[in-house]
């Protein structure tokens, strides 16, 4: 049996402002909430046989052969040190090339799942909407129109938005090896191309999304991104816990 220990979710943003709130913790809504959902697993009750801690979850609690899904908690990385016994979940290629580096813990690589369960694609035949889910950014697309989203509540919130664009763009981020290709990911699992800066974070999907929007100027080729994106489907990452 394995559980699952993980932080609750919650909304960030000015009073009387819900409209641009922000759900902090989303990946423990992911790595927690919704692998313990689908794998059956315990979810912040009592430990069993496999106990996964997500990101800075439970310091007092974690003990040798247990594993931290370290995510990007650098603290928890300077926190491993002294336990060495600890296994390690990396979330991408680039963050278990960088914890091994700083660790000598055994570390696995399980990368995130998609949000798309039930395989829909793009149906859209107009080609007129950028977009992208987080933070708003700095973005402008000549010639196109740019909506985001902030205020998502639920799994299905982020699929409704992805059946509004025709085209993901992500501006710049941080290029640091914990970030993770999840979006684009989630993008390329309908069928959707991104536009987005070359980044060591992105290592894993490195020739399934573009650098710049004139690439897309003939087309994109759906199969293929969507083929790719089926390894990050919940049944394949669900596996990936199971062989723990």
């Amino acid at each position: 049996m394995i559980s699952i220990f993980a932080k609750p979710t919650y909304f960030l943003g000015k009073p009387g402002d819900e409209k641009n709130w922000r759900l902090q913790r989303v990946t423990s809504r992911i790595r927690g909430e919704e692998i313990a959902e689908y794998l059956g697993a315990k979810l912040n009750q009592e430990r069993s046989d496999i106990n996964i801690y997500v990101k800075g979850c439970g310091h007092g609690e974690i003990k040798d052969g247990d594993y931290v899904d370290i995510l990007d908690d650098i603290w928890t990385v300077d926190w491993l040190k002294d336990k060495p016994k600890v296994k390690v979940i990396a979330m991408s290629l680039s963050h278990m090339d960088w914890l091994r580096c700083k660790l000598t813990n055994k570390i696995v690589y399980i990368p995130h799942h998609h949000i798309n369960f039930d395989r829909l694609v793009r149906t859209r035949n107009e080609i007129t909407t950028c977009g992208y889910v987080g933070a708003p950014q700095n973005i402008q697309v000549k010639g196109f129109k740019f909506i985001y989203l902030t205020n998502f509540k639920t799994r299905q919130d982020i699929i409704d938005f992805y059946g509004q664009i025709d085209i993901q763009v992500i501006g710049d981020v941080p290029d640091v090896p914990y970030y993770h290709p999840t979006k684009i990911i989630n993008a390329m699992s309908f069928g959707i191309p991104t536009v987005a800066p070359e980044k060591m974070g992105y290592k894993e999907v490195e020739g399934f999304y573009f650098h710049d929007l004139k690439e897309l100027k003939d087309g994109w080729d759906a199969k293929k991104i969507i083929k790719e994106a089926e390894k990050y489907h919940i049944i394949n990452i669900a596996e990936k816990y199971r062989q723990l």
